[in-house]
């Protein structure tokens, strides 16, 4: 009986030191099997979105613009937004209406749709926002005096100004041309969309209407908000255009298409705000649709909570990065957009002085396009800005250049300058007063704006530096590199102020 139990005991024993240290031994690979193999994906995977080591830590996390929780707007005051017409049209077929509309064709018929305008009419706020104009910009231009016209012209100049300062068809394309960002509706029949009270709201304080919106928030004055109001809704490129019907039938099949599609007019929906029953079937049909998984709509926070905004917080460069939107064209580490330079590295690249300037008053860097709006930023959003990207948004593996202290001799600014042109870079680039490229920066100031040990560094490998660069490799040995990086950082702005 004894011999039995000590038995019993040994194969316990045993057991438990095959469960406990036969699998560390295989772990730690001194015998008992094969070597761990990694699956290739996951190491694609790894790859792909590890940190690089010289990504510092940033003291919050930059909000991605493009992953927004609802990507339409919200829809509360969307009655003050746009005229009832618009949207009848727009629910009826986005596309035919604005032809770059993300929203699906939903196939309502009018008295669903004229139920869900009845909706958005219950739910918006009453008191919209109310702007006094002079009484000759409410006029049509035929309908103006001579000095009527010449007050109207006034501020529409001073708008036309504004629109071109803000670069605005970055992002928005007008009637198919511009829009190169992709983020923003084509505006070539804005003026058949919004009132000017609206617009003037809208473009004053963006975040108020649509906090998640990828509009900047531009800083413009009392002035400036009049004139671009008035240059939209006036201008001719942002009104329909005459349809020539040169050939019949094709006019006769417009002319068909539309008499197919009903309209609700101002006056109709005047008579229908108070219909409870209508109401209520409005809400039925934004139910059955889904439209709140883009929208926020009040009414409808149990089946989908309405999104909520706490960003009163902010302050220093994580306010300027929200309001003006930064990330809807640069990224950082990661998170934004790809229509602007990377920001990443940005202060290992850039000199903050010149920084510091070009934020408050953006010059052309690339004659084609990539242009930098002007956001109207304070010396102190600046400082804030430059701040951080010294602080957070920099790459210290860089090699050092040897003009990082020093200024380059004559002699390696004429080797730099033979090099430059030998190897064609001129094709791209135009450098000086010199006829050159226009696809690659202009490099007349380069050694004003960039930091020496990141020409080198960019230089070296232009596709390490941006992996979306079009510049070849030439693949420069060490003194070929120490010319050129001379030659380049020879072009500052000169004295006079050329």
């Amino acid at each position: 009986m004894r011999v039995s139990f000590l038995m019993h005991k040994k194969v316990k024993t045993l057991i438990l030191f095959s469960l406990v240290f036969l699998p560390f031994v295989t772990f730690v690979g001194v015998s008992y099997g094969q070597e761990r193999q990694i699956d290739a994906l996951f190491l694609d995977v790894d790859k792909k979105y590890r940190a690089p080591e010289w990504w510092s830590a940033t003291p919050f996390e930059p909000e991605d613009p493009y992953k927004r929780v609802k990507n339409g707007p919200v829809l509360t005051n969307v009655i003050h937004k746009a005229k009832v017409e618009w949207i009848s049209r727009w629910i009826a077929n986005p596309k035919k209406v604005v032809p770059n509309a993300k929203m699906p064709n939903l196939g309502l018929n009018f008295d669903e749709i004229k139920a869900v305008i009845a909706y958005l009419g219950s739910i918006a706020e009453k008191d919209s926002t109310q702007v006094v104009w002079a009484d000759y910009l409410l006029k049509k231009e035929d309908a103006l005096t001579d000095e009527e016209y010449e007050k109207m012209d006034k501020v529409y100049n001073n708008g036309k100004g504004v629109w071109g300062r803000a670069r605005c068809t970055i992002c928005h394309p007008v009637k198919g041309l511009g829009g190169n960002v992709g983020v923003g509706p084509d505006l070539g029949e804005i003026v058949t969309k919004v009132n000017r009270n609206w617009l003037y709201s809208w473009v004053g304080n963006t975040k108020k209407h649509f906090p998640d919106t990828m509009m900047p928030q531009y800083r413009f004055n009392d002035e400036d908000l009049r004139g671009i109001v008035e240059f939209v809704m006036r201008d001719t490129q942002f009104v329909p255009e005459d349809k020539e019907e040169s050939e019949e039938q094709e006019a006769g099949a417009d002319k068909q298409e539309e008499a197919a599609v009903q309209v609700l007019s101002e006056v109709e929906f005047q008579k229908i705000g108070n219909d409870g029953e209508l109401v209520g079937k409005g809400k039925e049909v934004i139910e059955r649709n889904r439209c709140f998984v883009c929208h926020d709509i009040k009414g409808f926070s149990e089946l989908m909570p309405i999104v909520e905004y706490k960003r009163d917080h902010l302050d220093g460069f994580e306010k300027v990065l929200y309001e003006i939107r930064c990330l809807s064209c640069h990224m950082i580490q990661k998170k934004g957009g790809t229509y602007a330079p990377n920001l990443t590295m940005v202060g290992s690249k850039i000199k903050m002085d010149w920084e510091s300037n070009f934020l408050q008053s953006p010059d052309i860097i690339r004659p084609l396009s990539q242009q930098m709006p002007k956001f109207n930023l304070t010396e102190d959003d600046a400082k804030q800005a430059i701040g951080f990207m010294e602080k957070y948004l920099v790459n210290n593996t860089l090699s050092p250049s040897a003009f990082d202290k020093e200024q380059p001799s004559p002699e390696v600014v004429s080797a730099g300058e033979k090099l430059f042109y030998e190897k064609g870079c001129n094709t791209c680039h135009a450098e000086s007063e010199k006829i050159g490229g226009v696809v690659g920066p202009h490099l007349g100031t380069v050694g004003e704006r960039l930091q020496p040990a990141y020409i080198l560094y960019h230089l070296k490998n232009p596709q390490e530096a941006n992996p979306r660069a079009v510049e070849p490799n030439f693949t420069l040995n060490d003194e070929e590199l120490k010319d050129l990086v001379g030659f380049l950082v020879n072009h500052v702005r000169k004295k006079e102020g050329k």
